[in-house]
């Protein structure tokens, strides 16, 4: 079993989270999802369950159990390695090859994945190999941050049945509201309070469980502050008055005062809210106008017959395996790729506006440097922007390397987002984006009527941004 004690853990930016008191035990066969705002400490949950980090205060135990973390990010020391040379390279002994055999089958890998290098491989594929190499070590709990990013729906689904049918426990962070809803049994949501609030249900449950709960405690709070009034407003008239002056009366109020006041129950803190600036009215009519007859990598033609035309409130969504172009396609539409047969032919003065997959921000800059290398605005004008993207004064001179992957990406859209673009496109734009995030993302973009091209494994998410057409490549 893994247990931790009174566990609390101090970041650069201060408290993630104190007093936790938590357990795994393989047996149960729990499957656990880590949910909570962005940088407030997932994955730092996740480093501490495995060992990776010492915590500040309390301390982690565990007894028989074997713990594999699969990290956010997957990176092969050596890219260029076969498959096979390199799980091979993870055995304690050469004549432990055949559980690699058995790995391959467990994963739904055909063995001549052995053959390709790493840097070949694709999302999905990297996902498989991870879990590959963390089976070789034979887990009873296994640790995933973010194992959905950047699969595909048929690699998502794939995941799903694994974690289901794992013979141990999972704790996993995911912003993936189906996903979690499909597999999670547990939810534990690292809260605004720093402590983390355990769900023994699925997550529409949570979402309805958590309300009361918020409920409940703002009733509390406001029950407890209305006697603490009622008491100071009494002391205030009487104290002095002749009446009560020389009784028991005035020293009882003021201790049943001081009591209330140290049991008094902490007022509950909302969700924070991104404030997101609506985008310019759209002109009417067409934004942009594509056809390619022709784009190849070598002698591999990747998108053939490709005839698309945009108009202005447009919402396109791009479908299709991993590997069938969808992100060349964006990248195209932006003008960023010219080496094609076609045509692009975009309105005079349109503005494009393209979110990628990947980060694209200097880790050297600070946040308030890499905003204004992008973005025309005064200091004061800046530090409101930036405010509204919740980069309180605190973080704006953090170097951009030191944040989290959710507080990268939300940058990302600060700067997106101010240019106002007349054209969106928007590669995986929930990649990294916590549950309140997301949907503040979709309640926006659902309100804005400038034109989005949008790629998005996210089921959820784009069910709820009123997708208008869907272009799937094969």
């Amino acid at each position: 079993m893994l247990i931790t004690r009174q566990l609390g853990y101090e970041g650069p930016s201060g408290t993630l989270f104190e007093n936790v008191d938590l357990s795994l035990d393989s047996s149960a066969k729990k499957r656990v999802a880590i949910v909570g705002k962005n940088g407030c400490g997932k994955s730092t949950l996740i480093k501490l369950l495995k060992g990776e980090l010492e915590p500040s205060a309390g301390a982690v135990n565990c007894s028989h159990e074997v713990i594999s973390h699969l990290h956010q990010d997957i990176n092969f020391p050596d890219e260029t390695m076969l498959v096979g040379a390199y799980l091979e390279s993870k055995l304690e002994e050469e004549w432990m090859s055949y559980k690699i055999d058995m790995v391959y089958e467990e994963l739904g890998l055909a063995p001549e994945i052995a053959l390709v290098e790493l840097n070949k491989l694709s999302g999905g594929q990297r996902v498989r190999i991870g879990l590959a190499e963390l089976l070789l070590q034979d887990p009873t709990i296994l640790l995933l941050d973010e194992p959905t990013n950047h699969l595909d729906q048929e690699s998502i689904a794939w995941l799903q049945g694994f974690i289901t049918g794992f013979n141990g426990t999972v704790a996993f962070v995911s912003h993936d509201r189906h996903f979690i809803n499909a597999v999670a049994n547990q939810i534990w949501e690292i809260t605004p309070r720093h402590s983390i609030e355990i769900y023994g249900c699925k997550y529409d449950q949570f979402l309805v469980e958590r309300y009361d709960r918020y409920q409940k405690m703002l009733a509390a709070h406001e029950f407890s502050q209305r006697e603490v009034t009622e008491l100071e407003e009494w002391l205030a008239e009487n104290a002095n008055h002749p009446k009560y002056k020389f009784t028991a009366t005035v020293a009882q109020k003021k201790k049943a005062l001081e009591r209330l006041e140290k049991k008094a129950p902490p007022e509950p803190v909302p969700d924070p809210r991104v404030r997101m600036r609506d985008l310019a009215s759209a002109q009417a009519g067409t934004v942009l106008n594509l056809k390619i007859e022709r784009k190849s990598f070598g002698e591999k033609h990747l998108l053939e017959g490709v005839d698309l035309k945009i108009a202005s409130g447009e919402r396109v969504l791009l479908r299709g395996p991993n590997g069938s172009g969808k992100t060349t396609l964006l990248q195209i539409l932006c003008g960023e790729d010219k080496d094609f047969v076609g045509t692009r032919q975009a309105r005079e003065k349109v503005k494009v506006g393209y979110l990628k997959q990947f980060s694209q921000l200097n880790p050297e800059a600070t946040v308030l440097e890499e905003f204004g290398r992008w973005t025309i605005f005064d200091h004061t004008h800046t530090r409101n922007i930036l405010a509204g993207y919740l980069f309180p004064a605190e973080l704006i001179d953090e170097k951009i390397k030191k944040l989290s992957y959710g507080q990268q990406r939300r940058l990302e859209f600060a700067i997106l987002l101010t240019n106002k673009p007349d054209l969106l496109l928007l590669d995986e734009p929930t990649n990294h984006l916590d549950i309140f995030l997301r949907e503040d993302l979709e309640r926006f973009l659902l309100e804005q009527d400038v034109a989005m091209v949008i790629i998005s494994h996210d089921s959820y998410f784009v069910s709820k941004i009123g997708i208008t057409r869907t272009l799937t490549l094969k």
